[in-house]
C-alpha cells in the first residue's frame, strides 16, 4: 500500500486538532501541514486540492504562522469532520475516545451508585482499582456515558511506551472540538510538556465547562509520566471543578497533597449478575456454582467458561485452555493484539491475519478480545500472557513485523515510533537503523520511555560494530540527555567513542555532545578536560568549530563569566552562519538570547534578530522565534525606542497566547509591565503585573514571578500604595532566595529600599541598599552599582 494513501486523513486530523477560531489572526498553511506531518511541501498540493474539491476542506487567503505574506489557509467542513470520524478507525492515529461498555452490561448497581455519589463532588479524584478481568474499564465507561452530558469527556489508556507528550496529544484531540488549538501547538514544542502548563492550557480551553477524564491502566505509567501527572492533576483539580478517574490494577504512590479523593475497589459480579451474564451467552447449566466460586465472579473468566463447554479446568487456568484450543493461524492473527501498545482495528487484524471478521466477533463475544473505541480491540493481560506463552519466538517476531507494516501507513511521530519499536523487536536491524537515520528527530520527539531507551540499546547491541552502532548509541545518549539522565548519557557517548576506534571526527562529535551533560551535573572540571581533548584532536571542520565555541560558551556561563560567554556564543553563531550550518546557528542564537542583548551594541543585536527570525520560523523553532522577539523588544527599549519595544512585546503576547506558549506569554506580560512602568503608566503596569504574576506562579516560573513582583513593588510605590509595595517587594526577595543572584535581585533590593525610605524606616532601607550594592559588585554590573549608589546617597545622604 503506498505510503501517501492515508495522507488526506492525516491532513484532516491535524486541521481538526489545530484549527483556530474563524476570527483568528493566523490560519493553517500547506507548509505548516508538511512540517508537522513529515512530508515534502510539494506532496501536499494534490491531496489538499482534492479535499477542497470534495468539500471536506475550505480554503481562503490569509495570514499564516511564521509567514510574511498571505497564503492559502485551510479549515475543516462538517463533511470533512464526518469523513474523518469514519476513516480513522483503520488508520494508526492516537485516539482518546470513550471505549464502548460491553453488551450485555449486567449488575454493578452498587458500584454505579457509588460512582454517581463520588461524581457529585466537583474537583475530585476517583481511584478505581481491582484485579485483571474484573471489568474496571467497562464499569467506568458505563458510568461516564451516563454523566457526560454537558461535560467534556476524555479517555487515555496508558501503555508501557506512553510519555507525557502522548498524553498531551490525547488531550489536544479531546479538546479540538472547542476550537482552542493552543494545546495542540504546545504539544509540538521541542522540550517536553510540563504538567502545570498543560493544566493551565486545558483550563483555558475548557473555560466554564467541566472536564471528566479517565486515566486507564495506571499501573503501566513510567516514572516520567507519574511525575508529569503529579503536576497535571492538582493543576486541574485545585482551582476547577473537573472530575478525574484513575483506573488500574494497583495504584502507584502519588503525592496529590490535599486533593479530595475517593476509592472504589472492584470485585467480581454477585451471584445474580453472574447468572444473568452467563445465561445471556448460553449458560453454564450445572457447572455454574463451581465456575462462579472458582472465578470469584470475574466477568472475563465467566465468559471464557461459557465459551469452553466440556472443559474440566479451574477458572484461573481457563485463559491458557482457551488459547490452547486456537489453531496456529488464529494464534498468529491475534499475536499483534497481544504485543501492541494500543487497540488495533478489527478490519486490519482480519486482513493481515487472514481470519474472517465473524471469527473475530466470536472472540469478542467469548471475552478473548475486548472491544475498545470505534471498531478497535485489545486483549486483557491474563489472555495476553497465555497467548505469548504459546507463541514461538519466530512467530512473535513475525507479529512485530506485521505491526511495523501497519504503522508504516503513517508519517505521524507516534506511528513512526511504534514502527521503530516493532522493527527492533522483530530484530530487523538494518531496517530499524534506516528508520532511525531518516527519522531520529521524530522518533525522539515524543519523549522518554523505558521501551524506547531499551529498543535503542537493543539495536546498538544487535548491529555489527561500526557507524550504525555508533548512531544508535548517540541516539540513546540524546534521549537520556533530554530526560535529564546526564550520567547515563555520558556513559552511552563513551561507548560510542570506544566504537569509533580512533576516528577523529566521530570522537570529537561525541566529546562535544558530552560537554553539556557534564555542565548540567556541575562537573565543570570534567567539561573543561573534555573540551581540551577536542582541542588536542587537531583540525576541526567549521561545523565542529562552531559546536566547540558553543560548548565553550556554555562552560563560561556555568563558571559565571557572562561577558566572555556572550562573546564566545556570538562567535559560534557567526561561524555557523558563515558556513550555513543552520541547526548550530539556531542553537547558538537560543543561548545568545538568554545571555544578553549586547548591551552597548543594540544595533548588532537588532540586525542579528532580523537575520535569524525567518530561519527560525522556517525551522518551526517557535521557542527560538519568541526568544528573538524578546531580544528585539529589549534592544529597542535600551536605545529608547519605547513605542517599537511595546509593539514587539505585544506581538509576542498575541502570538504566544494564540499558540499556547505560556512561558513566553508570562515573559511578555512581565516585559509589558516594565515598559508601562518606564512610561509612568502605573495602572497599565499593575494590570499587566497581576496577569504576569498569576500566570508565572501557576507555571512555577520563579524567575518571572520574582521580576514581576519587584515591578509591582515599584509601581505601587509610585501610586502611594506603600503597604502593598512593601508586601510585594518582600515576597519578591523571598522568591529570589531560591534562585542564583541576578540583575533582578539587585533591583528588587533597591525597589524595596525606596519603599522603606518612603515609610521612614531608614535602617531597613540602608540594609536593602547595601545588599543591592553588594550583589551588583558580585555580578560585575558596574552600571547598576553606580545607579544604586547615587540613589542611596540622594535618599540617605551617605556613602555606602
Amino acid at each position: 500500500m503506498p505510503l501517501v494513501t492515508h495522507l488526506p486523513i492525516e491532513i484532516l486530523d491535524y486541521i481538526e486538532t489545530h484549527e483556530p477560531p474563524e476570527d483568528a489572526a493566523y490560519g493553517i498553511s500547506q507548509r505548516e501541514l508538511a512540517n508537522a506531518l513529515g512530508y515534502h511541501p510539494c506532496s501536499m498540493s494534490r491531496p489538499l486540492a482534492d479535499l477542497v474539491t470534495e468539500g471536506q476542506l475550505r480554503s481562503r487567503r490569509g495570514n499564516v504562522r511564521g509567514g510574511f505574506r498571505k497564503q492559502l489557509v485551510y479549515g475543516l467542513t462538517d463533511t470533512g469532520r464526518q469523513f474523518l470520524q469514519k476513516q480513522t478507525r483503520a488508520v494508526p492515529l492516537i485516539s482518546a475516545a470513550l471505549p464502548a461498555p460491553p453488551n450485555p452490561f449486567v449488575g454493578r448497581k452498587d458500584e454505579l451508585a457509588l460512582l454517581r455519589e463520588f461524581s457529585r463532588s466537583p474537583g475530585s479524584l476517583v481511584y478505581v482499582e481491582g484485579a485483571p478481568g474484573m471489568g474496571k474499564t467497562a464499569l467506568v465507561s458505563r458510568h461516564l456515558r451516563s454523566i457526560k452530558a454537558g461535560r467534556i469527556p476524555f479517555w487515555f489508556a496508558i501503555r508501557e511506551a506512553s510519555s507525557p507528550r502522548d498524553l498531551t496529544l490525547g488531550l489536544a484531540h479531546a479538546l479540538s472540538a472547542l476550537g482552542s488549538p493552543q494545546l495542540a501547538y504546545y504539544a509540538q514544542l521541542p522540550r517536553q510538556p510540563v504538567g502545570r502548563e498543560v493544566a493551565n492550557l486545558v483550563a483555558r480551553a475548557v473555560g466554564g465547562r467541566q472536564l471528566v477524564g479517565v486515566l486507564d491502566d495506571i499501573q503501566f505509567a513510567t516514572p516520567d509520566l507519574r511525575r508529569f501527572l503529579e503536576e497535571l492533576i492538582p493543576g486541574l483539580l485545585q482551582e476547577r471543578e473537573d472530575l478525574l478517574f484513575v483506573v488500574g490494577q494497583q495504584m502507584p504512590a502519588f503525592d496529590w497533597g490535599d486533593l479530595p479523593t475517593h476509592r472504589l475497589t472492584v470485585g467480581g459480579l454477585d451471584r445474580s449478575a453472574a447468572h444473568e451474564l452467563t445465561d445471556r451467552r448460553g449458560g453454564l447449566a450445572d457447572r455454574f456454582e463451581q465456575v462462579f466460586q472458582g472465578s470469584l465472579g470475574s466477568p472475563l473468566l465467566l465468559l471464557l467458561s461459557v465459551a469452553t463447554p466440556g472443559v474440566d479446568a479451574t477458572p484461573s487456568a481457563l485463559p491458557a485452555v482457551v488459547v490452547g484450543r486456537l489453531n496456529l493461524t488464529e494464534v498468529q492473527a491475534l499475536l499483534p493484539i497481544a504485543i501492541a501498545n494500543e487497540p488495533l482495528p478489527l478490519s486490519w487484524i482480519s486482513e493481515a491475519g487472514g481470519i474472517p471478521l465473524a471469527t473475530l466477533g466470536n472472540f469478542v463475544q467469548s471475552g478473548l478480545l475486548q472491544k475498545s473505541s470505534g471498531s478497535r480491540v485489545e486483549m486483557l493481560q491474563v489472555v495476553r500472557s497465555a497467548l505469548l506463552a504459546r507463541a514461538e519466538a519466530a512467530r512473535e517476531r513475525q507479529a512485530h513485523l506485521s505491526l511495523s507494516n501497519f504503522y508504516a501507513r503513517s508519517h505521524r511521530a507516534g506511528a513512526l515510533r511504534e514502527r521503530f519499536l516493532h522493527l527492533v523487536a522483530a530484530e530487523e536491524w538494518r531496517t530499524s537503523l534506516q528508520l532511525l537515520t531518516r527519522q531520529q528527530k521524530a522518533l525522539l520527539s515524543l519523549g522518554y520511555s523505558d521501551q524506547l531507551r531499551n529498543s535503542l540499546r537493543r539495536l546498538a547491541m544487535g548491529l555489527p560494530s561500526g557507524s550504525g552502532r555508533i548512531r544508535a548509541l548517540r541516539a540513546e545518549a540524546s534521549i537520556l540527555h533530554l530526560h535529564s539522565q546526564y550520567a547515563e548519557a555520558v556513559l552511552a557517548l563513551r561507548q560510542a567513542i570506544a566504537e569509533a576506534q580512533g576516528d577523529e571526527r566521530t570522537t570529537s562529535e561525541c566529546l562535544l555532545e558530552m560537554v553539556e551533560p557534564q555542565i548540567r551535573m556541575r562537573q565543570l572540571d570534567e567539561a573543561t578536560q573534555t573540551l581540551e581533548a577536542v582541542r588536542r584532536a587537531g583540525p576541526r571542520s567549521p561545523r565542529l568549530e562552531a559546536l566547540f565555541l558553543l560548548d565553550q560558551s556554555r562552560l563560561l556561563e556555568a563558571r559565571g563569566e557572562l561577558p566572555r560567554a556572550k562573546d564566545t556564543c556570538y562567535a559560534a553563531f557567526q561561524m555557523a552562519r558563515r558556513f550555513h550550518h543552520s541547526d548550530v546557528a539556531l542553537q547558538s542564537v537560543a543561548n545568545w538570547t538568554r545571555l544578553a542583548t549586547f548591551r552597548g551594541d543594540q544595533e548588532a543585536a537588532l540586525a542579528t534578530v532580523d537575520e535569524m527570525l525567518p530561519e527560525a520560523r522556517r525551522s518551526t523553532r517557535m521557542d527560538i522565534v519568541f526568544n528573538l522577539l524578546l531580544t528585539r523588544a529589549r534592544a529597542y527599549a535600551e536605545v529608547g525606542k519605547n513605542k517599537l519595544a511595546e509593539e514587539a512585546m505585544l506581538e509576542i503576547k498575541r502570538e504566544s497566547e494564540a499558540l499556547g506558549y505560556l512561558g513566553q506569554l508570562a515573559y511578555a506580560l512581565s516585559g509589558l509591565t516594565a515598559m508601562a512602568a518606564e512610561a509612568g503608566l502605573w495602572s497599565d503596569a499593575l494590570n499587566y503585573a497581576k496577569q504576569a504574576s498569576s500566570l508565572s506562579e501557576r507555571l512555577g516560573n520563579d524567575a518571572i514571578l520574582a521580576h514581576t513582583l519587584a515591578l509591582m513593588c515599584w509601581a505601587e510605590r509610585k501610586q502611594g500604595l506603600l503597604e502593598d509595595a512593601r508586601h510585594h517587594g518582600e515576597r519578591s526577595l523571598a522568591v529570589l532566595a531560591r534562585l542564583p543572584p541576578s540583575d533582578t535581585s539587585v533591583i528588587a533590593h533597591s525597589y524595596l529600599a525606596m519603599v522603606y525610605v518612603d515609610t521612614k524606616d531608614l535602617e531597613r532601607a540602608r540594609t536593602e541598599y547595601q545588599e543591592a550594592l553588594r550583589l551588583a559588585k558580585v555580578l560585575g554590573t558596574d552600571w547598576l552599582h553606580s545607579i544604586i549608589h547615587k540613589e542611596m546617597v540622594e535618599n540617605l545622604g551617605e556613602v555606602a
